[in-house]
């Protein structure tokens, strides 16, 4: 499990400096719909530094698939043969250090225990807290702010100009503020797009459950629906368009809007054009690498 380590895989993973080690650094998103996985590479090895696959990599995953867990340890494991480019001498080739931000403990802890259990003679997993953010982080909890918001915040910081407005759209929306000395300060939490139409067609006898992730979603409707799929497309997407401008207001209006999430592109282009919205799709799987490159 996370931060628990045998002594033996201790010494396997800080000994690599003595053996051709190939390590695979790991970032798990774990959020309420899917997870993404994002992965970089280091080797003490001159070969295998030459030769490895280079550059990050991201698998997004389906929680609803049944067997999300099993494609997850697949995917590390195919990775696993595509880096390891030379022959081990006194330890395994491919070790693993993995942090885990997760918004979803039920789904996050039975995921580590299979990490744990594919990968055990070389792996090390954790999970990213408030503290692993150098971001001061000025709210009255900050140990109960979701650890996505804060890594997405801390994120855009790093690649845009502050004071910034960070919009996680996905299962839910947040709207969170950034100052321009960079201190993250809270922000608002809404519904998000698949949220309020199921809430409409479970609440209702007649309206359907719309799909999301069709292409469709991103032709924000230029006047009155004219079908009950179209107005409700139009209903859902102003409501959280507008709460995003209304928000754009009361934070102060001039900061830079980035727009993160699964549902990111369907709202990029349902705001103004005077926002704009800058989209950064997987802001928090980029965070963990990031935290794991500056270790």
């Amino acid at each position: 499990m996370a931060d628990e380590q045998s002594p033996a895989n201790e010494q396997q993973l800080h000994d690599e400096s003595h053996c051709d080690v190939v390590m695979v650094r790991v970032g798990i998103d774990v959020g309420n719909t899917a997870i993404k996985v994002v992965t970089e590479f280091s080797a003490t090895d001159e070969t295998v530094q030459r030769n490895k696959t280079r550059g990050p990599q991201l698998r997004s995953i389906s929680l609803r698939d049944p067997e999300w867990i099993t494609k997850c340890v697949e995917h590390l494991q195919t990775l696993a043969e595509q880096v390891a480019a030379c022959e081990s001498r006194d330890c395994e080739s491919v070790c693993y250090d993995v942090r885990v931000a997760s918004v979803n403990r039920g789904s996050a802890e039975p995921l580590v225990v299979a990490l744990d259990e594919a990968f055990f003679q070389c792996i090390r997993v954790r999970f990213v807290t408030h503290e692993d953010v150098s971001m001061p982080i000025d709210v009255n909890f900050p140990e109960r702010v979701g650890i996505d918001r804060l890594l997405g915040a801390e994120a855009a910081f790093r690649r845009h100009t502050a004071p910034l407005i960070v919009v996680d759209a996905g299962t839910t929306v947040t709207v969170d503020f950034v100052s321009a000395e960079g201190v993250f300060r809270g922000g608002a939490i809404l519904p998000g797009l698949e949220m309020q139409t199921a809430a409409l067609a479970a609440g209702t006898d007649a309206l359907p459950k719309l799909d999301w992730a069709s292409h469709r979603c991103r032709e924000m409707p230029e006047g009155p629906g004219r079908d009950t799929v179209a107005a409700m497309r139009l209903g859902v997407l102003a409501s959280v368009a507008g709460a995003v401008e209304r928000l754009l207001r009361i934070y102060g209006g001039a900061a830079t809007l980035v727009v993160t999430g699964g549902d990111a592109g369907c709202l990029v282009d349902a705001l103004p054009a005077e926002c704009d919205a800058v989209e950064e799709p997987h802001l928090v799987a980029q965070a963990l690498l990031d935290l794991m490159l500056h270790d």
